[in-house]
């Protein structure tokens, strides 16, 4: 789920009358909502239906002696990279205006794994 989505699920509780609590949801980091009653991440559930993990992908083909093996779709790499890119940038714009250090330190963990990823996919 992009940062977008998140915000537009966020301002649909708000409008529907939730409140938004000062806790932020320990797997997600999105604050958590108070609504009908009960506490809960309006994030998650909603991740996981929309964001299923992705089938594992058949090995290639072994190339033929004489032939390079074909390059991975690019299209699909600068996608990737850019969202990761989006996604850290988002992360950054929370760390700098997170008070507690615990949550500093959650949010500085996932931009340091997204910049991994940016370097396994050959971007900078």
């Amino acid at each position: 789920m992009t940062a977008d989505q998140a915000d537009e699920v966020m301002a649909g509780y708000l409008l529907k009358g939730g409140k938004m609590l000062a806790k932020s949801c320990k797997v997600c980091g999105y604050p958590l909502f108070e609504y009908k009653g009960e506490t809960q991440c309006v994030i998650c559930p909603l991740a996981a239906q929309i964001e299923p993990l992705p089938e594992p992908e058949p090995p290639a083909p072994t190339p033929k002696p004489g032939r390079s093996p074909a390059p991975a779709a690019p299209e699909m790499q600068g996608e990737a990279a850019a969202e990761i890119e989006r996604t850290i940038i988002h992360l950054c714009e929370r760390i700098r205006g997170e008070q507690r250090p615990d949550e500093c330190l959650t949010l500085m963990r996932a931009v340091e794994r997204g910049a991994r990823a940016l370097a396994r996919l050959g971007q900078r």
